[in-house]
């Protein structure tokens, strides 16, 4: 059994903890939670008391052997490249931080000298396994449309203080995945994620829809080789207590969590 923290609680993280306490109990023991805004030594779930630790250094210095990240793209930031140096592996939900092409070479070469891994969550897609074999073939392409209801993606920076349209559908957003996740850094991870695993967040193109009256969060991904192409379709409910997110991107976590510690990998 694997020791395991967690940063953040909000409601993503309280998602997460969940599924680690009703389902992943016999494979993880979660040793602990990080979340500047939690005071008091301990917070009670579900019948369970979990402790909290009292500032960042306290999960440095602890056994956890696994820190998941679950708390916005100022995390990764402020505490990857720390928390591989402290010899343990890092599992990163806010993908969007790796847009940052030195905070990502940074995090890798942390990583290889410390002799741990770096976790990337599929978060609300998914098919990292097909997309990184039809790159990996050669001459590949990636795009990326979301479709969002307006209220997701009002007060992202990009749309300057403006809102979307509600009695029409719109085009939000066109440009590239790092363009993307500077101007909606609440609601394109999947972009930069589907960057990450084939062409890269440049070259991966993204266009954003504002659709009125939209239940959740559909997202398309297209990649293509002159061999073989592959679209995935995922359409998720958004989480009530954080529209701008899917359900689905807390449940990754717990799927891959559960997945490391499988005799069986599945790739």
């Amino acid at each position: 059994m694997k020791k395991l923290a967690i940063i953040g609680y909000g409601a993503l993280g309280k998602i997460l903890v969940s599924a680690v306490l009703n389902h992943l109990k016999e494979d993880y023991e979660l040793i602990g939670i990080y979340d500047r805004i939690l005071e008091g030594d301990h917070i009670e779930i579900g019948g369970t008391s979990l402790p909290l630790f009292d500032n960042f250094e306290a999960v440095l210095t602890s056994d956890a052997q696994i820190v998941v990240e679950i708390a916005g793209v100022g995390a990764v930031q402020s505490y990857g490249d720390r928390i591989l140096k402290a010899h343990k592996d890092l599992v990163i939900t806010s993908v969007g931080s790796l847009a940052d092409e030195d905070l990502f070479a940074k995090l890798k070469e942390s990583a290889k000298q410390a002799g741990q891994k770096i976790h990337i969550t599929s978060g609300a897609i998914g098919g990292f396994d097909i997309m990184q074999t039809l790159f990996l073939m050669g001459d590949a392409k990636a795009e990326v449309q979301s479709t969002k209801s307006p209220k997701s993606l009002n007060g992202a920076p990009y749309l300057k203080g403006k809102d979307l349209a509600t009695d029409k559908e719109v085009i939000a957003f066109e440009g590239n995945a790092k363009e993307a996740i500077a101007g909606f850094p609440k609601n394109t991870n999947v972009s930069v994620a589907a960057g990450l695993v084939t062409c890269g967040a440049e070259k991966t193109q993204v266009r954003l829809i504002s659709q009125p009256g939209k239940e959740g969060n559909t997202h398309q991904v297209t990649v293509e080789n002159p061999q073989a192409k592959a679209v995935i379709e995922i359409s998720s409910k958004i989480d009530p207590k954080n529209p701008k997110s899917s359900v689905t991107a807390a449940w990754s976590v717990a799927a891959l969590l559960k997945n490391l510690a499988s005799p069986v990998q599945y790739f």
